[in-house]
């Protein structure tokens, strides 16, 4: 992969971010919120309810760059634009259910609710129908990257956490 191209679409991001905050910035500053608070509160875990709060996301999310909030796009039924706000809407909504009833294993519930959960997949939806931005696996990996650093992080935290009570329980 050409270094200038991922420079380029680095940049092409930041500006949409940048010049439009008020569409971007409470996701980006939710995950990051959420993630900050999982970092300083090393205990906490992600529960079902961490799950049902990213169902919530991704459904209006969906909802939000579906052809029932934004009029001006053509739609047809099997079109990608169309085909990533279903997939937006019935993991969401899968997650949502799964969350509201608590169905799912700790350890899932524990990737399932992860802050950066709905952060990727909504972010790389809005700015394929918002602002034509490919998607594809270049605009993944720019997105998908800061998640899981600060998710390795928090990760490391809640080891290390662990590990220290396992050696004062001894």
């Amino acid at each position: 992969m050409d270094p200038s191209l991922i420079i380029e679409r680095i940049d092409w991001i930041v500006r949409i971010v940048a010049g439009n905050p008020l569409v971007y910035m409470p996701m980006i500053g939710a995950w990051m919120i959420r993630t900050l608070y999982f970092i300083i509160h090393r205990g906490d875990t992600h529960g079902h309810g961490s799950v049902m709060r990213t169902g919530i996301v991704l459904v209006f999310t969906a909802y939000m760059i579906s052809p029932f909030a934004i009029k001006d796009i053509s739609w047809s039924l099997f079109h990608l634009r169309t085909l990533v706000v279903m997939g937006l809407f019935l993991y969401g909504m899968f997650l949502l259910v799964f969350g509201m009833r608590q169905q799912l294993p700790a350890c899932m519930a524990e990737f399932f609710g992860d802050p950066g959960h709905p952060l990727v997949p909504g972010l790389m939806g809005i700015l394929y129908i918002e602002e034509g931005v490919p998607f594809d696996w270049l605009t993944f990996s720019i997105i998908a990257v800061p998640v899981m650093v600060l998710s390795m992080v928090k990760t490391f935290r809640r080891l290390t956490y662990k590990v220290s009570r396992w050696f004062q329980t001894e």
